[in-house]
Protein backbone atom coordinates (compact mmCIF):
# COMPACT_ATOMS: atom_id res chain seq x y z
CA UNK A 1 0.00 0.00 0.00
CA UNK A 2 1.51 3.37 -1.07
CA UNK A 3 0.90 5.88 1.99
CA UNK A 4 2.33 8.97 1.16
CA UNK A 5 -1.14 9.99 -0.34
CA UNK A 6 -2.96 9.26 2.84
CA UNK A 7 -2.97 12.02 5.81
CA UNK A 8 -2.96 10.48 9.37
CA UNK A 9 -5.24 12.46 10.86
CA UNK A 10 -4.52 12.64 14.89
CA UNK A 11 -6.96 13.22 17.32
CA UNK A 12 -6.14 15.47 20.47
CA UNK A 13 -8.67 14.57 23.30
CA UNK A 14 -8.87 16.70 26.84
CA UNK A 15 -10.21 14.34 29.51
CA UNK A 16 -12.08 15.88 32.80
CA UNK A 17 -12.08 14.27 36.16
CA UNK A 18 -13.55 17.44 38.00
CA UNK A 19 -15.03 18.07 41.26
CA UNK A 20 -15.66 21.03 43.35
CA UNK A 21 -12.33 20.66 44.83
CA UNK A 22 -10.21 19.75 42.19
CA UNK A 23 -10.29 19.50 37.95
CA UNK A 24 -8.36 16.57 37.18
CA UNK A 25 -7.31 17.15 33.00
CA UNK A 26 -5.02 15.22 30.26
CA UNK A 27 -4.66 16.25 26.40
CA UNK A 28 -4.17 12.74 24.89
CA UNK A 29 -3.20 11.59 21.06
CA UNK A 30 -4.81 8.52 19.66
CA UNK A 31 -3.11 6.54 22.20
CA UNK A 32 -0.69 8.22 24.67
CA UNK A 33 -0.65 11.25 26.76
CA UNK A 34 0.52 14.06 25.90
CA UNK A 35 0.30 16.46 29.21
CA UNK A 36 -1.91 16.33 32.14
CA UNK A 37 -2.24 17.67 35.81
CA UNK A 38 -4.85 19.35 38.05
CA UNK A 39 -6.19 22.76 38.87
CA UNK A 40 -7.13 23.32 42.59
CA UNK A 41 -10.50 25.15 42.42
CA UNK A 42 -11.58 25.11 46.11
CA UNK A 43 -11.38 28.84 46.65
CA UNK A 44 -13.40 29.51 43.97
CA UNK A 45 -16.89 30.54 45.31
CA UNK A 46 -19.40 29.73 42.83
CA UNK A 47 -19.71 26.81 40.10
CA UNK A 48 -19.36 29.23 37.06
CA UNK A 49 -16.06 31.04 38.87
CA UNK A 50 -14.67 26.92 39.36
CA UNK A 51 -15.78 26.67 35.58
CA UNK A 52 -14.23 29.63 34.01
CA UNK A 53 -11.19 29.55 36.43
CA UNK A 54 -10.59 25.88 34.76
CA UNK A 55 -11.34 27.28 31.36
CA UNK A 56 -8.76 29.84 31.76
CA UNK A 57 -5.66 27.89 33.21
CA UNK A 58 -6.38 25.37 30.37
CA UNK A 59 -6.63 27.81 27.43
CA UNK A 60 -2.84 28.53 28.76
CA UNK A 61 -1.73 25.12 27.40
CA UNK A 62 0.05 24.63 24.29
CA UNK A 63 -2.37 21.86 23.15
CA UNK A 64 -5.89 23.22 23.75
CA UNK A 65 -5.82 24.28 20.60
CA UNK A 66 -5.57 20.67 18.95
CA UNK A 67 -8.22 19.72 20.87
CA UNK A 68 -11.46 18.18 19.28
CA UNK A 69 -12.99 16.26 21.56
CA UNK A 70 -13.76 16.66 25.29
CA UNK A 71 -14.74 13.75 27.55
CA UNK A 72 -15.64 14.32 30.70
CA UNK A 73 -16.65 12.17 33.58
CA UNK A 74 -20.48 11.62 33.52
CA UNK A 75 -22.08 12.42 36.91
CA UNK A 76 -22.64 9.81 39.96
CA UNK A 77 -20.93 7.33 37.78
CA UNK A 78 -17.99 6.84 40.32
CA UNK A 79 -19.51 6.72 43.56
CA UNK A 80 -19.62 3.01 46.01
CA UNK A 81 -22.70 3.24 47.79
CA UNK A 82 -22.32 3.87 51.49
CA UNK A 83 -19.51 5.75 51.18
CA UNK A 84 -20.70 9.10 50.28
CA UNK A 85 -23.46 11.21 51.66
CA UNK A 86 -26.84 12.27 49.30
CA UNK A 87 -25.66 15.82 49.92
CA UNK A 88 -22.21 15.26 48.37
CA UNK A 89 -23.25 13.21 45.44
CA UNK A 90 -26.41 16.35 44.73
CA UNK A 91 -23.86 19.08 44.82
CA UNK A 92 -20.97 16.80 42.82
CA UNK A 93 -23.81 15.85 39.85
CA UNK A 94 -24.82 20.29 40.20
CA UNK A 95 -21.65 21.04 39.52
CA UNK A 96 -20.69 18.38 36.97
CA UNK A 97 -23.92 19.99 34.81
CA UNK A 98 -22.79 23.43 35.21
CA UNK A 99 -19.42 23.01 34.11
CA UNK A 100 -20.00 20.76 30.71
CA UNK A 101 -22.51 23.22 29.86
CA UNK A 102 -19.78 26.15 30.72
CA UNK A 103 -17.31 24.51 29.00
CA UNK A 104 -19.86 23.77 25.81
CA UNK A 105 -21.09 27.04 25.44
CA UNK A 106 -17.36 28.18 25.99
CA UNK A 107 -15.77 26.53 23.59
CA UNK A 108 -17.82 24.83 21.00
CA UNK A 109 -16.20 21.12 21.45
CA UNK A 110 -18.35 18.30 21.54
CA UNK A 111 -18.54 16.84 24.69
CA UNK A 112 -19.02 13.19 25.62
CA UNK A 113 -20.07 12.39 29.28
CA UNK A 114 -18.28 9.05 30.20
CA UNK A 115 -19.03 6.67 32.36
CA UNK A 116 -15.88 5.95 34.70
CA UNK A 117 -16.35 2.15 34.61
CA UNK A 118 -17.22 1.80 31.14
CA UNK A 119 -13.46 4.40 30.50
CA UNK A 120 -11.68 1.83 32.52
CA UNK A 121 -12.77 -1.35 31.16
CA UNK A 122 -11.45 0.29 27.56
CA UNK A 123 -8.37 1.84 28.90
CA UNK A 124 -7.26 -0.82 31.76
CA UNK A 125 -9.54 -4.08 30.76
CA UNK A 126 -11.58 -3.27 33.89
CA UNK A 127 -13.08 -1.76 36.24
CA UNK A 128 -12.25 -2.25 39.39
CA UNK A 129 -10.12 -5.09 41.79
CA UNK A 130 -11.73 -6.62 44.84
CA UNK A 131 -10.52 -4.76 47.90
CA UNK A 132 -8.43 -1.81 46.70
CA UNK A 133 -10.06 1.66 46.46
CA UNK A 134 -10.30 3.20 43.10
CA UNK A 135 -7.61 6.41 43.32
CA UNK A 136 -5.40 2.93 43.45
CA UNK A 137 -6.63 0.10 41.39
CA UNK A 138 -6.24 3.43 38.50
CA UNK A 139 -2.72 4.29 39.70
CA UNK A 140 -1.32 0.90 39.92
CA UNK A 141 -3.10 -0.08 36.23
CA UNK A 142 -2.44 2.68 34.34
CA UNK A 143 1.24 3.24 35.65
CA UNK A 144 1.55 -0.41 34.10
CA UNK A 145 0.50 1.02 30.32
CA UNK A 146 1.14 4.95 30.34
CA UNK A 147 4.27 6.55 31.64
CA UNK A 148 2.09 8.65 33.94
CA UNK A 149 4.35 9.87 36.71
CA UNK A 150 6.39 12.18 34.44
CA UNK A 151 3.21 14.71 35.35
CA UNK A 152 3.39 14.07 39.07
CA UNK A 153 3.19 17.01 41.71
CA UNK A 154 5.13 16.70 44.82
CA UNK A 155 2.76 18.71 47.53
CA UNK A 156 4.69 21.57 49.68
CA UNK A 157 6.55 18.69 52.11
CA UNK A 158 7.80 17.11 48.92
CA UNK A 159 5.21 14.41 49.29
CA UNK A 160 3.17 12.72 46.26
CA UNK A 161 0.26 15.00 46.25
CA UNK A 162 -2.73 12.90 46.53
CA UNK A 163 -4.46 15.37 43.79
CA UNK A 164 -2.52 13.77 41.14
CA UNK A 165 -5.10 10.86 41.66
CA UNK A 166 -7.41 13.19 39.42
CA UNK A 167 -4.94 13.40 37.22
CA UNK A 168 -5.08 9.60 36.54
CA UNK A 169 -8.29 9.78 36.08
CA UNK A 170 -8.40 12.21 33.59
CA UNK A 171 -5.96 10.75 31.79
CA UNK A 172 -8.67 7.52 31.65
CA UNK A 173 -11.10 9.77 30.19
CA UNK A 174 -8.56 11.25 27.80
CA UNK A 175 -7.48 8.02 26.21
CA UNK A 176 -10.97 6.36 26.14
Amino acid sequence: INLKNYTIYVIMTLGFDASTTTCGWAFSDNKNIIDAGFIDIKSKLTHKDKSFFVIQNIEKNVNFSKVDMIHLESALSGFAGGFTSQQVIIALSRFNAIFEYILSEHWKIKIELINVNTARKKVIGKCREKGMKSKDFVKTYLEKIHPIHNFDVLNTKGNWDKRNSDMYDAMVLSLF
